[in-house]
């Protein structure tokens, strides 16, 4: 039984990266055009300006946030429209029969999120080389967030894509949570820099975390302290974990 277990998580895993490497061009290069027009456009017009309190160039202070936002974004858009495509052609009940746990279930899908946001988010690393050094001052680091990152928003999309019942409730959650979140997060401005009330309303922004610790690993710099962040990004993707298997064991929106 263990045998047939690993077979069929790792089938599903398979399944789930398959999902997106057939179509590379639109799942993997095509999230560079827009990452790219945001280098463009900055590194030109904002060439000989520092970030206050950092004392580094506005580039290098936007590309981690500009790698996080493809990461994010892309581990969210795999795992939800394999859900909800799932429903759509009416084979989401057939994950639950498979033999397997619930919490491999879980596994299989968010690997295969994470995999692409992690693959989009190098992709966009070294198109940004272009436009600054590429110097990365904790590279480890970067990476431990960058996978914590990417599996709390492929669990966010397993539930998005359980709750909804039409491709069209999969973009409320992108369109109303994600990119204001991600937006007012820090990516393009210090939250230190905020005037009066706003700097602290940043802190209720759980992406504000993301980018900020990620920042920190880029250029040894952040808003809070970088410990912090990574305690609040740990606890979500303890909860989302937990969150999803529940859903998967009571069979939310599949079983009825």
């Amino acid at each position: 039984m263990t045998t047939i277990n690993n077979i069929t998580f790792f089938s599903l895993v398979k399944r789930e990266v398959a999902r997106f490497s057939k179509v590379a061009i639109q799942t993997i290069f095509a999230p560079l055009i827009s990452t790219g027009l945001y280098l463009i456009i900055f590194s030109y017009s904002f060439q000989n300006r520092e970030v206050a309190g950092y004392g580094i160039p506005y580039i290098d202070f936007i590309v981690p946030g500009l790698i996080m936002m493809s990461l994010i974004q892309n581990s969210f858009a795999n795992t939800s429209s394999s859900l909800i495509g799932a429903k759509y052609n009416g084979i989401i009940i057939d994950f639950l029969l498979a033999p397997f746990s619930y919490i491999e279930l879980t596994l299989g899908f968010m690997i295969g999120g994470m995999v692409r946001g992690m693959l989009v988010g190098s992709v966009t690393y070294l198109v940004a080389t272009f436009f600054y050094g590429g110097a990365v001052a904790h590279p480890l680091l970067a990476l431990f967030f960058a996978f914590l990152v990417s599996s709390i928003f492929s669990l966010f999309g397993i539930v998005a894509g359980l709750w909804a019942e039409k491709f069209d409730h999969v973009s409320i959650f992108s369109n109303f949570f994600i990119t204001p979140l991600t937006f007012l997060s820090g990516v393009f401005y210090s939250v230190k820099g905020l005037p009066g009330i706003w700097s602290t309303v940043s802190l209720f922004n759980p992406v504000f975390y993301m980018v900020d610790a990620f920042r920190y690993a880029f250029v040894g710099q952040s808003d809070i302290t970088p410990a912090f962040s990574a305690l609040v990004i740990s606890s979500l993707v303890i909860i989302l974990l937990s969150l999803v298997t529940y859903l998967f064991k009571i069979g939310y929106k599949v079983k009825s």
